[in-house]
């Protein structure tokens, strides 16, 4: 089966989570690595991952979908994912978490197949530029 393109966005308190669970289940330890914030300035208010995914993996996370309309970024549709079947597989593989960290998660995901840019200018969101040392 072909992997599916993803640009997953989740707020900061979610991520070291989620990258416990990513690691876990084959997606790796670099993903939700990229800060974001609105200035692009510490502290990150969510982090970044984007590129393709299994589709098994795909099927369990949220899913939205939005067009511009008349200029004005509109959700056409949204897939709620299956944070149960997360939950359980993280029980599972013996990753301490509980069912309300895995709806917290998902409660603030964006995942769509938006360009990452895209999706960050629709959500007003900039990459965290380190400081420059003069």
């Amino acid at each position: 089966m072909a992997y599916i393109f993803r640009t997953l966005i989740i707020a900061a308190a979610g991520a070291p989570l989620a990258r416990t669970i990513a690691a876990a289940f084959g997606g790796g330890p670099d993903m939700w690595i990229t800060p974001l914030s609105a200035s692009g300035i510490d502290p990150a208010s969510h982090y970044v991952s984007t590129g393709y995914i299994p589709p098994e993996f795909a099927y369990m996370v949220p899913f939205q979908v939005w067009e511009q309309v008349d200029g004005v970024w509109t959700l056409i549709s949204s897939e709620p994912g299956d944070p149960v079947a997360v939950y359980n597989a993280c029980v599972e593989a013996e990753i301490p978490c509980t069912q309300a960290d895995i709806d917290a998660i998902y409660a603030t995901a964006d995942v769509t197949d938006q360009d990452p840019f895209v999706a960050l200018g629709r959500l007003g969101l900039a990459i965290v530029q380190p400081p420059i040392d003069f």
